[in-house]
C-alpha cells in the first residue's frame, strides 16, 4: 500500500463506525420497522411551531413575532399550526401526525453543544456519555447495518457496537467507495490489521449501497431541491430499495433565530413541511408508510419573550413532531404554562424527552426501555 492509497482510504474512515464485513450477508427485511430522525439544529422555537392561539400571554410576550390569528391553521385543543406547515395538514387530518408538547429535561442548559449531547445520549444534565441513545438500543434490534446518517453527525447512533455509516450524501459516499478495491484483512500487526479491516468493511458497505441505489427507482413524488428535500429523497430511495438499516438521520440547520425570526423560521418550516410531505407520500406509494416512524428533535426551544432583534434567545422546552402510518394522531403532553416562567423567562418542561425515547424503544423497536421511570406516551 503506497502513501497515496493510504491517504485516500483514510479520508473515508470518518464515514464508518464499527461496520462489520458481514453486512452484505444480512438479507433485507422488507417489513422491518424504521426510524427516521430529523434534527432541527439551532433550537427550534416551539411556540411559533405549535401555537397556543387562545393564550393572551403568547401575544403579550411576542408583540411583533407572534403569528397573527387569521393566518393560523387550527388543529383543535386550543392549538394551531404555523401557516408554513400547511403541507402537513392533510397528514394531521388522516391521523398520521402527532405533536408532543412541553418536551425538555430538568436543569436545562442553554449551550447548543452541551444540550445536543444531552438529547443525543439521553443522560441527565449533570452526566456525560459517549454512547448515543440509539447506539445502545440498535444492536439488540438486528444484526448487520444499524443506521445511516446523512450529514456531519450520527450522534444518537454513536456506540462501539452500533454499526453506522455517516456520509455527506449517498452520491459522494459511492463516488469515494468506487475508488476502493477490496482487500482481505491482514493480521501481521495490529495497525495494519485495523487499516485493512476498515478498508474491507467500507468496501462491503459500499457494495450494498451501490447495489441498492443504482437500481432504477421512480418514487413518483417530486421532492424539493433544497438540502433537506434531497436528503429525505435519498432516505426514501434507500428504504424502498431495501437497504438494511433500522435508523436514518438527516439535519436541517438554521433554527438559532436570535434576530429576524419570522422570516427565517417561516422559510425553514416551509422547507420542513414540504420535505416531510414528499417523504410521507413516497413511503405511502411504496407501501412502507406503516413501517416508518419519522420524528423531529431540536436541542432546545426558545425564550418566551421576543428580544430587541425581533427574534428569540435560547430557551428550554419545545415540541416534537412524529409522523407515520401507525402513529396515533393527536397532541400529547401538557402545554407549557406561560404564566409560570423560570427566572430566565423560560417555560417549564412538562414531558421529559426520555419518555419519547422510551416510547420509540418499547412501542416501536420492541426493546426494553432504559428510561422506564419516565413512562411512555401513546402516540404509537
Amino acid at each position: 500500500m503506497n502513501r497515496r492509497e493510504f491517504m485516500g482510504m483514510a479520508a473515508l474512515l470518518p464515514w464508518l463506525t464499527a461496520l462489520p464485513a458481514e453486512v452484505l450477508a444480512v438479507p433485507a427485511r422488507p417489513q422491518q420497522r424504521v426510524v427516521v430522525l430529523v434534527k432541527l439544529a439551532g433550537g427550534n422555537d416551539g411556540l411559533n411551531t405549535l401555537i397556543p392561539h387562545n393564550d393572551p400571554l403568547y401575544y403579550q410576550h411576542r408583540p411583533t413575532i407572534a403569528v397573527p390569528k387569521h393566518q393560523l391553521i387550527d388543529i383543535g385543543e386550543a392549538q394551531s399550526l404555523n401557516p408554513y406547515l400547511k403541507a402537513l395538514k392533510p397528514w394531521w387530518d388522516k391521523g398520521n401526525m402527532a405533536w408532543v408538547q412541553g418536551v425538555g429535561y430538568p436543569h436545562s442548559t442553554l449551550s447548543h453543544f452541551r444540550s445536543s449531547d444531552i438529547w443525543e445520549t439521553a443522560v441527565d444534565a449533570s452526566q456525560y456519555a459517549e454512547t448515543g441513545w440509539l447506539g445502545s438500543l440498535l444492536p439488540g434490534c438486528k444484526p448487520g447495518l444499524h443506521g445511516i446518517a446523512i450529514g456531519d453527525s450520527s450522534g444518537p447512533m454513536n456506540g462501539k457496537n452500533c454499526n453506522t455509516i455517516a456520509m455527506q450524501s449517498p452520491q459522494s459516499f459511492l463516488s469515494q467507495i468506487n475508488l476502493l478495491e477490496d482487500i482481505q484483512p491482514v493480521r501481521t500487526n495490529s495497525v495494519l490489521a485495523h487499516i485493512t479491516n476498515v478498508h474491507h468493511q467500507l468496501y462491503a458497505a459500499g457494495e450494498q449501497l451501490s447495489t441498492k441505489l443504482q437500481r432504477p427507482m421512480a418514487l413518483g413524488v417530486n421532492f424539493s431541491t433544497g438540502k433537506l428535500g434531497r436528503e429525505l429523497e435519498a432516505v426514501a430511495k434507500m428504504i424502498l430499495t431495501g437497504v438494511d438499516a433500522a435508523v436514518y438521520m438527516v439535519t436541517l440547520d438554521g433554527f438559532d433565530t436570535h434576530s429576524n425570526q419570522m422570516a427565517v423560521q417561516s422559510n425553514l418550516l416551509h422547507q420542513l413541511a414540504g420535505a416531510l410531505d414528499s417523504f410521507a407520500q413516497a413511503m405511502q406509494r411504496g407501501g412502507r408508510w406503516n413501517d416508518v416512524m419519522l420524528m423531529t428533535y431540536s436541542e432546545f426551544g426558545r425564550r418566551v419573550q421576543e428580544n430587541h432583534g425581533k427574534g428569540t434567545d435560547h430557551g428550554t422546552a419545545s415540541v416534537q413532531l412524529v409522523m407515520g402510518g401507525k402513529v396515533r394522531g393527536g397532541i400529547y403532553g401538557d402545554a407549557p404554562d406561560l404564566s409560570r416562567l423560570d427566572g430566565d423567562g423560560n417555560v417549564q418542561h412538562t414531558v421529559d424527552f426520555r419518555a419519547v425515547y422510551g416510547t420509540v424503544s418499547q412501542r416501536w423497536l420492541g426493546q426494553a426501555s432504559p428510561w422506564a421511570k419516565f413512562g411512555t406516551l401513546p402516540f404509537v
